[in-house]
């Protein structure tokens, strides 16, 4: 079986930003006695920042690429590599948020100096929130190095973390991480990498196709080597 790389989505779940629930559903038709139409249909409320999504550079910048943009070319799928980083460099900021700032050094040692086509970057033993989503107190970026060196090859268009967000600027309008990686990667957040091992999988990651929007909600597939192999 595949590894899904979203969490379930129940309508009791809290966004990540201050906007209620991630998803909710309004009825549009019911299966009731001598009404028609005979089917169950629901208005589906989708707050995509807060569920496993996918970011086009519009995310950060208004002239930037719409989610439907990156259906040209192999951004959404092929080959990706799992990175969990292990020990504990998170930093302590306050009495409930740590930072885990990924250095250059860090990230090169991980990949072994050679920059992947796909990066999806957790680390070991994350704290997990009860609905799957990585604990948003325990901050995971790139520093700024390690996200300009995945950038300057030119292979490389696809960065996925489990964390919430690519950047961490409290009280700052800047998003630097985002614009990076943005040069030339479509960006993939709060993915469930709980369960997965490290090391290379194919990666299918094509979100909603809608037009126009900076991100849209995405149920991300892994499938190890065995699985394609087995399939022809």
């Amino acid at each position: 079986m595949p590894y899904y790389l979203s969490p379930e989505i129940h309508e009791d779940t809290e966004g990540f930003w201050f906007e209620g629930p991630s998803f909710q559903k309004e009825s549009i038709y019911k299966i009731e006695k001598d009404k028609l139409p005979p089917i169950n249909y629901d208005k589906l409320i989708l707050k995509s920042h807060s569920l496993t999504h996918i970011e086009g550079s519009k995310h950060v910048d208004n002239s930037g690429k719409t989610v439907d943009k990156y259906f040209n070319g192999d951004y959404l799928f092929g080959k990706a590599t799992v990175v969990r980083l292990t020990g504990d460099n998170f930093r302590k900021l306050n009495d409930t948020t740590y930072h885990w700032e990924v250095s250059l050094l860090e990230l090169k040692t991980a990949l072994n100096n050679i920059v992947p086509h796909k990066l999806l970057l957790t680390v070991d033993n994350y704290p997990k929130l009860v609905n799957g989503y990585h604990d948003p107190s325990y901050v995971l970026t790139l520093g700024q190095e390690a996200a300009e060196w995945l950038v300057s090859h030119d292979n490389f268009n696809l960065y996925g973390t489990s964390w919430k967000s690519s950047d961490f600027k409290p009280g700052s309008a800047e998003r630097p991480i985002h614009k990076t990686l943005f040069k030339q990667a479509v960006i993939l957040e709060c993915l469930d990498l709980k369960d997965v091992p490290s090391g290379d999988s194919f990666l299918v990651a094509a979100p909603i196709r809608l037009v126009g929007v900076s991100e849209s909600p995405v149920c991300p597939m892994l499938f190890t080597k065995e699985e394609i192999f087995d399939a022809f």
